[in-house]
């Protein structure tokens, strides 16, 4: 072993036997609400970080990488990220000390995360998140002694505590995931937990999502445009499979041209192609695959491991799983336990002479008072996926705005016999009429002209709801 090596050992030798006699302190310490840090005070804790704090710049001033061999560097590499997980663990706990403490205020600081990330030199976003961090694992014992045990990244605990603030009893589950699975996969999971856990009202999380919908944009330090947005799972899927689609035409098309770059810069194409108008957006609809238990979906709402989620994008509430189907092509995987039990696919079309029928009839949104006529967006009003023809019986025209308070919000269109729309808000959550009920399908009415209060799909508060066409075999 070269000279260099051995200091390095040397070292770690001397910071091992130095640790040793700080660990019941550190232990106490770290917690920040222990008797055992109250009673030993700065006096004791802060010569002890000191000395780990020049213990570890000696030991990185005393580092040359390329006198190590890959099995050493892979070694020392696992010891600092330990090392590093550990002080984390020390960084929440004083972080979230400095946020109830007040100090921040005092020193003429906005608040706790204007003062930390100056202390850090980090952005108020960074900062924001560690402080929330540090909170939620006040309220997850095990997820913070698994953290200054070293075995968990900032980037595990963030996502574990998230979820098990919701779900403590899912806590330890997602601990053990976080030892043999990717961060990706255990944020997969965690998505899952947090999904399960607000089965009580599904809708609820969804629709603060999309209230708080955003698109920004500026200019890096090269003059490049970026972009950052939020969107709801569905509108998201969508957006990213229809970009997909695309990107994967220029990627054949430069194929072909003997070119060949990275996929995010086709999909950067596509994104550009799109919104200015110089792709055209008529190729074939894009799939997106959703996967949904059986029983999820004659419920209304998963529970425990059952799955409603968008491949690749995230948990989406089971109503919109129906929506959804009502206004994209879309693969419905659908589960028993862990089988799969079938697979849809939905594709819906509406031609050109239809259209031209249907622009006739409803020249503005057909919402009683409403009148607008730009922007008008189709409505079938028995949903696509439960069965409803695409017929000019079955559609109508809504304003955007009326439209995702259809979509989104729970609102009801309906036709009386008189052929007078009408367009209700919905009832109280858990007071649907019939809510989970195993109930026939409606008949249609193929003829032109909306259908009448008897036949319509959508009836007033106090009609069954027509349940969705599925049947596992």
């Amino acid at each position: 072993m070269s000279s260099t090596a051995v200091r390095v050992s040397d070292v770690e030798a001397e910071v091992a036997s130095g640790g040793a006699d700080g660990d019941g302190a550190d232990a106490g310490g770290a917690d920040g609400d222990g008797a055992d840090g109250d009673e030993a005070g700065i006096d004791v804790i802060a010569p002890l970080f000191e000395s780990a704090r020049v213990s570890v710049r000696t030991a990185c001033s005393a580092l040359h990488p390329e006198a190590l061999s890959g099995p050493d560097a892979v070694s020392l590499f696992s010891s600092v990220v330990e090392m590093l997980r550990v002080a984390t663990s020390a960084k929440m706990s004083l972080a979230s000390r400095i946020d109830s403490s007040g100090v921040s205020r005092e020193s003429g600081y906005r608040n706790a995360a204007a003062q930390v990330a100056d202390i850090e030199g980090v952005g108020m976003g960074a900062a924001t998140t560690t402080l929330l961090t540090a909170g939620r694992l006040r309220e997850c014992r095990s997820t913070g002694e698994a953290m200054a045990n070293g075995d968990l990244s900032e980037a595990q605990a963030k996502a574990i505590t998230a979820a098990a603030v919701l779900a403590p009893e899912r806590e330890d589950q997602l601990i053990e995931s976080a030892q043999k699975k990717s961060i990706t996969e255990l944020g997969d999971d965690c998505r899952r937990v947090r999904a399960a856990s607000a089965r009580s009202d599904p809708m609820a999380t969804y629709k603060a999502v999309h209230e708080a919908r955003t698109l920004r944009h500026w200019t890096d330090e090269q003059g490049a445009l970026c972009l950052q947005g939020r969107f709801t799972t569905d509108v998201g899927a969508n957006m990213v499979a229809s970009l997909d689609a695309l990107a994967n035409e220029l990627f054949e098309e430069s194929r072909k041209a003997g070119a060949k770059e990275p996929l995010c810069a086709y999909r950067a194409d596509a994104l550009a192609g799109l919104v200015t108008g110089e792709r055209d957006s008529g190729h074939p609809a894009a799939v997106v695959n959703v996967r949904v238990d059986h029983d999820s979906l004659l419920r209304g709402y998963p529970v425990g491991t059952e799955l409603s989620e968008i491949e690749g994008v995230g948990p989406i509430p089971v109503p919109k799983v129906i929506d959804l189907m009502s206004d994209a092509g879309i693969k419905v995987i659908f589960f028993h336990g862990e089988d799969i039990s079938k697979v849809f696919h939905f594709t819906r079309t509406i031609n050109a002479s239809l259209l031209t029928a249907l622009q006739h009839r409803d020249p503005c949104c057909v919402v009683p008072r409403c009148g607008a006529t730009r922007f008008l967006e189709i409505d079938h009003l028995v949903p696509f996926a439960e069965g409803g023809p695409t017929t000019i019986s079955n559609l109508a025209r809504l304003c955007t705005f009326h439209h995702g308070q259809k979509t989104n919000e729970g609102y009801t269109l309906w036709c009386d016999k008189d052929k007078q729309w009408h367009f209700d808000p919905p009832p109280p959550f858990g007071q649907e009429p019939d809510l989970g009920a195993d109930l026939p399908k409606q008949p249609h009415d193929e003829a032109s002209g909306p259908l009448s209060s008897a036949q319509a799909p959508h009836k007033p508060p106090g009609s069954p709801r027509p349940p969705p066409l599925f049947e596992l075999e």
